[in-house]
């Protein structure tokens, strides 16, 4: 099929086929709609995924470190509230009640493993040579000012304490709340994130002074889920919307616009409701499969559809115009589909990313259907329409002819200059700076982004590092050497308080200080590490046996009491300054602790990397797309030289748009990876469009470079100018979105779209 289209032969063949279409107009609508109904009834298979680790393949390095973490100590999901009243006083009966009950809430809530708080925070007293363990705020709404005060001293003078449930200055509290939700249960995960959001709104309706914010993992996995969720039933809708407007005001034509739209929706339809076949879940990432495939089978329809009334405005029937349509763009529209497909299929070399896997997958069933749908649905459709399109001359077809001799006499000209500027943008694209935070994806007026700032500002601890320091050896974490390791480690992440901005570490041997000096009549000279293990291990024997259900140590130290578990919490981090700082910490533990050496592990560290991998991925998957696509256009246009010229427009819009963005913002990240699938889709079919057009005019009319420019100006500028138009201004629309995923696509796409078109002008063959 591929040697017939791409034959100067085959006009006889696409007539005849057109023909057909024509004939059989009302069994091939009713085929389609059939096939749609088929395809489409797999939407109710449809997923939408709230597992974060759906993001990963089970082969990446991080979630493999990650999961190797939850099996030494336990898999949990967090919720962190930051409890602020008006006055600054946390420590006061009033505010310290608040804590409390939110705290006996919260171990009443299903799925709740652990809670910690400032008021049950186990803090430990010595008896003579008894140790006693016990809240350290029990009773709040009883409490004396001599009470308070001590309370607050101990707080903030606790390393387990400050900066994690107590701000520094004592203005702030903290309660964190681990959650244990089976893999895959989204109910289970958005059952206990609308808990937390009901219990914020509920204490601060009873307490108009103190305010209640509420962060944490699992208030940001379903915060990704929702929001994107409500982009897809709102932002999107109203993008489509405003692409149907702005047609119908190109085209000038009802008829024209709703046959677009209906072979838009089949397609979308059918290609979504495959993917609920093949048991593909919907992710935040792979949530704008849906305009990727409709920036393709838009940009067929109305390459169709201008050709269709420039031929009816040229004077010819509704079947010859019908017919000279199909003829003229059935070989470009098979490129073009083609071409975008293997560009999408090339983002499977993401093995570990299964999203973005999933995307390529999707969007290539989709152009296979929006292939199929536009020469078979659309024209047929059009012919049982009325037409209400009138011959006349085209003032949008008279205005590419003066574009096109604009082109041509200044051609010199406008290749140096533009020349200039895509190499100059060029430059500028290597400088942005690969940079995730996902807790910045959200829009700064949104709940939980102000949430999370201000707990990131106060408290800190969004970002974690978690290292599983393995002895290898049973009851190994009572061993002097190991435990000196530990605290050195520790101690050197804490120096790092005022260059990487450490917010807290969590680890084991400042309970075993505390117990040491405790038994020595707390005694301050002996808040150290003891001297024998065995002493050690008594400690830890005595202060689990004190320690209530539900606080054990079980969260620290694993079951044989081998390992221990350090946590490192930092507040909101770019990409380049989390990573440095964890191939600090390697290194630390290279040169001190080879044995223990390891990079750690956390779900924030699993969507950092992910981000780098996958921005590099599609960069990597867009270069082999773009020399695949150059030699399957070689091949079908039979011209080597048309290939490579093809490589210039398809490539320098992705690389000159990254120059834009660099002015703009000039950080990217995991929201910007479908930009380049995006814009291969919108590139690859105007370009073919464009060459086909030129080649014809070239091998078919004998013309010269400058006619056959003209030429191709003529039949197809109209069509690169509204498809432009059209998508501009959608993506425009989803740049308002307070997601950033789908906000900077927006506006990236925008940015990309226009440089297109402008080199896409003037980088043609002569």
């Amino acid at each position: 099929m591929v040697a017939l289209l791409c034959s100067t032969e085959t006009s006889q063949v696409t007539r005849a086929f057109a023909q057909g279409l024509l004939k059989y107009r009302w069994l091939i609508l009713l085929s389609s709609l059939a096939v749609t109904g088929l395809a489409g009834s797999g939407l109710q298979f449809l997923k939408v995924s709230t597992e974060p680790r759906d993001n990963f393949g089970p082969d990446n390095p991080q979630l493999v470190a990650f999961e190797n973490l939850e099996e030494t100590f336990s898999r949990v999901e967090n919720v962190f509230f930051a409890i602020a009243p008006d006055d600054g006083q946390v420590f006061s009966p009033r505010v310290l009640k608040i804590i409390d009950d939110l705290t006996e809430d919260a171990w009443k809530t299903p799925f709740v493993k652990r809670v910690d708080s400032l008021t049950n925070y186990q803090h430990t007293v010595a008896d003579d040579d008894d140790l006693l363990v016990e809240n350290l705020a029990e009773y709040p709404e009883s409490l004396l000012q001599a009470d308070l005060e001590r309370i607050r001293d101990i707080a903030i003078n606790e390393p387990l304490v400050v900066n994690r449930l107590v701000s520094r200055d004592g203005t702030v509290a903290g309660i964190n709340i681990d959650f244990y939700i089976n893999p895959g249960d989204s109910d289970g995960q958005v059952k206990s994130a609308n808990w937390a959001k009901r219990k914020k709104s509920e204490i601060m309706k009873a307490h108009p002074d103190v305010k209640v914010y509420a962060t944490g993992l699992i208030m940001i996995s379903e915060a990704f889920s929702s929001t994107a969720q409500r982009d897809l039933v709102t932002q999107m809708p109203l993008m489509y919307l405003l692409v149907v407007v702005v047609i119908a005001l190109l085209l000038r034509s009802s008829i024209g616009v709703l046959a677009i739209v209906c072979t838009t929706i089949l397609s979308i339809v059918s290609a979504m409701g495959v993917a609920g076949w093949l048991g593909i879940s919907i992710s935040p990432m792979s949530a704008n499969t849906p305009t990727i495939i409709l920036t393709v089978v838009v940009a067929h329809g109305i390459h169709l559809m201008v050709s269709f009334y420039q031929s009816i405005r040229s004077g010819d029937s509704k079947e010859t115009s019908i017919l000279d349509a199909v003829d003229i763009n059935v070989q470009p529209v098979f490129l073009t589909s083609l071409s975008t497909a293997i560009g999408f299929l090339s983002l499977n070399i993401l093995a570990d990313v299964p999203p973005i896997q999933d995307i390529g997958n999707m969007v290539a069933i989709g152009v296979l259907f929006g292939f199929i749908y536009s020469l078979t649905f659309l024209p047929a459709l059009v012919y049982i329409l009325p037409n209400r399109v009138r011959p006349g001359e085209s003032f949008a077809v008279a205005s590419m002819g003066n574009f096109a001799e604009m082109v041509i006499a200044n051609r010199k000209l406008l290749m140096s200059v533009t020349s200039a500027v895509a190499l100059g943008l060029m430059i500028l694209a290597p400088m942005n700076i690969i940079s995730d935070q996902f807790s910045k994806y959200f829009g700064e007026s949104t709940a939980l982004r102000i949430d999370t700032d201000f707990t990131d500002q106060n408290l800190g601890g969004l970002y974690t590092i978690e290292y599983s320091l393995d002895t290898d050896s049973a009851q190994g974490v009572s061993d002097p050497d190991y435990l000196e390791v530990v605290e050195n480690f520790a101690g050197w992440f804490r120096a790092q308080e005022h260059v990487n901005h450490v917010n807290h570490v969590n680890t084991y041997t400042d309970i075993v200080k505390r117990l040491n000096k405790n038994l020595h009549g707390d005694d301050p000279a002996f808040y150290s590490l003891p001297e024998s293990k065995e002493l050690a291990a008594q400690y830890l024997l005595l202060y689990e046996l004190s320690l209530p259900f539900g606080l054990d140590l079980t969260n620290q130290l694993n079951f044989d009491k081998s390992a221990s578990r350090m946590t490192v919490s930092l507040p909101s981090m770019g990409t380049p300054e989390f990573i440095a700082l964890q191939e600090k910490g390697r290194a630390w533990l290279r040169e001190n602790a080879p044995a223990l050496e390891q990079e750690g592990s956390s779900a924030s560290l699993m969507f950092t990397h992910i981000g780098i991998r996958v921005m590099q991925g599609s960069i990597k998957g867009a270069l082999i797309a773009l020399v695949l696509i150059a030699l399957v256009l070689m091949i079908s246009l039979r011209s080597f030289k048309i290939g490579v010229i093809s490589l210039i427009p398809n490539m320098l819009p992705g690389v000159t748009g990254f120059g834009v963005w660099f002015l703009l913002n000039g950080k990217v990240g995991q929201s910007m990876s479908m930009v380049l699938g995006i814009t291969m889709g919108i590139v690859v079919d105007d370009t073919v469009h464009f060459l086909s057009k030129y080649l014809r005019a070239r091998r078919d009319r004998g013309l010269s470079a400058e006619d056959a420019v003209r030429y191709a100006f003529r039949s197809v500028g109209v069509a690169l100018w509204i498809t432009t138009l059209v998508l501009v201004a959608g993506f425009l629309l989803l740049s308002t979105s307070d997601f950033k995923p789908n906000g900077d696509t927006g506006w990236l796409q925008s940015s990309l779209v226009l440089p297109w078109f402008w080199i896409s002008c003037y980088y043609r063959p002569y």
